[in-house]
């Protein structure tokens, strides 16, 4: 039969349209499957679903803290920022020819719900009974923290799905596949231009990859694949300002947190650095973030009231030089601050605005569900500005993508955030059940064999404690900034109790936990 006849089209158009019904049949019941073999969690994840939602319907499109608008201008005019890496931006310009911020939120409970399922598969691929398994991905599905910042334009929610990711990837297998360990290089190296504080994650993934014996190739695939996009960002960077860097804000930041308790009757810096001294007391200054956007501070009165100025490569060398010498000369102090701050976090309730740590962000009504009445209004910069102007209604239309608060959505998601949240106490019982995991990981008597020294949690642990760690290091504390160790903390706790050599079985072999069995001995 001749290619042209037209008896012979119709009949490969259907033979096509056959094997697509076939291929979506087959799909459906594979997922029907699926959906049978993980019933209870399939219905947890449903009502995950539906909460979001919700959210979704109660404050249309988005809400906003003052990031948001940075984000949406560098997203617009795809140059780099200064003061924050523009991960997130770029993330945001793939998005902008649909003009929807429903659409950006809308992905961001994606990838909460990923998250969660993520840490839920991992956990009953390693062993884990289902109800095991939905416990440690309960805080990612339900605390009202997570829904309100996958309900945010802020760049959180996709840096921590990122870890996330390459955390799973790494931890479904002993040896991952090279291409595994590549894909989970290339998202941690992603993260690092998203937020800075995912920096020092690619060296903690070698170091743990190292230590679980996965193999040179694998380690050496990760990290190579890591560096790439951080390597990328900076020579992009470089030809905007001049710059290897993922940004100029490292030493103002730094700055901030040792102005908390520097002292220059300790240190004795020199003359070009004196104008960067407060001589209030500790107990008379404001809480650390304060010394970057005030204009009461010692760096306000040398930058005058526009905050661009205290990010320059001037004012960044001096504030650097600054902070490396106050922990030099108060090793001590800067040791009391980070602990008090990250010690805040494992806190009952969370503190309010009017406490002695200062604003804590995450926490002040801009990062909670509220009536009409407390949203915030659009900042007079964003519409000062044309550029800023442009690039939010770029996104969010005439009205700039103020969130509207829909009844009765919005006040059963009020009544929700009463109650339904990860307690920093529980956080702590993660932390502390991970820590275990490794501990036993690391006993040759209770190693699990494949999973080199440290076992299988010492990565998502060491990450979820460096995520905990570093922002009060380096900045200053968040309930926000310590959401993003939530994941890894939670996916730790559970792999301490997965394995045949778990915390379980070692409470049994010690008679702590009913009898051991012959298996289990």
């Amino acid at each position: 039969m001749h290619v042209n006849d037209r008896v012979a089209q119709p009949a490969a158009g259907d033979a096509a349209q056959a094997a697509g019904a076939r291929g979506a049949k087959a799909a459906a019941a594979w997922l029907g499957r699926l959906i049978r073999a993980h019933r209870p969690f399939a219905i947890v994840l449903a009502v995950a679903v539906a909460l979001r939602v919700v959210v979704m319907l109660g404050y249309p499109p988005a809400m906003f803290f003052n990031d948001s608008y940075n984000y949406m201008t560098d997203a617009v005019t795809k140059t780099p920022d200064i003061v924050r890496s523009n991960g997130y931006p770029f993330f945001l310009y793939a998005l902008l020819p649909f003009h929807s911020l429903a659409l950006v939120t809308g992905l961001q409970a994606v990838m909460g719900l990923a998250m969660g399922t993520g840490i839920y598969a991992v956990l009953r691929h390693r062993g884990l009974p289902w109800w095991g398994a939905t416990i440690a991905a309960l805080p990612v599905l339900f605390d009202v923290f997570e829904l309100q910042l996958e309900h945010m334009i802020a760049a959180d929610v996709l840096f921590y799905t990122l870890i996330t990711a390459a955390l799973v990837l790494l931890c479904w297998w002993d040896r991952p596949p090279v291409a595994v360990a590549v894909l989970a290089g290339l998202a941690i190296g992603y993260a690092a231009t998203v937020r800075t504080v995912g920096e020092p994650l690619l060296v903690i993934a070698a170091i743990c990859m190292l230590a679980r014996r996965m193999g040179w190739r694998r380690i050496a695939a990760t990290a190579v694949a890591g560096v790439v996009p951080i390597a990328g960002y900076m020579f992009w960077f470089h030809i905007h300002t001049g710059q290897y860097a993922l940004d100029e804000s490292t030493g103002t930041f730094l700055y901030s947190r040792v102005s908390s308790f520097s002292n220059c009757a300790v240190m004795k810096p020199p003359a070009d650095l004196r104008v960067l001294c407060d001589s209030r007391p500790p107990s008379r200054r404001p809480n650390s973030q304060e010394y970057l956007w005030s204009n009461k501070t010692p760096l306000a009165q040398l930058t005058g009231t526009n905050n661009v100025n205290r990010f320059t490569p001037k004012i960044e060398s001096l504030t650097m030089r600054f902070a490396e010498r106050a922990i030099l000369a108060q090793p001590l102090d800067y040791a009391r601050v980070v602990a008090k701050d990250t010690l805040t976090t494992f806190g009952w309730t969370r503190v309010n605005e009017t406490n002695a740590i200062g604003n804590l962000e995450g926490s002040g009504t801009k990062f909670r569900f509220e009536p009409e009445a407390y949203i915030t209004p659009l900042p007079g910069w964003v519409t000062g500005s044309s550029t800023n102007a442009a690039a939010a209604r770029d996104f969010g239309g005439a009205t700039y993508g103020q969130p509207s608060v829909v009844q009765p959505w919005s006040l059963f998601l009020r009544l929700y955030q009463r109650v339904v949240y990860l307690p920093g106490t529980f956080l702590l019982l993660f932390v502390v059940a991970g820590a275990v995991g490794v501990v036993l990981g690391i006993r040759r008597r209770t190693r699990v064999p494949g999973t080199g020294w440290g076992g299988l949690g010492l990565l998502p642990w060491l990450t979820g404690v460096a995520l905990l760690v570093l922002p009060p290091m380096t900045a200053g504390f968040s309930y926000r900034y310590a959401l993003a160790a939530v994941p890894a903390i939670c996916l730790a706790a559970g792999l301490a109790f997965s394995s045949r050599e778990s915390f379980i079985t070692w409470l049994r072999n010690h008679g702590l936990l009913g009898k051991a069995t012959a298996s289990s001995a």
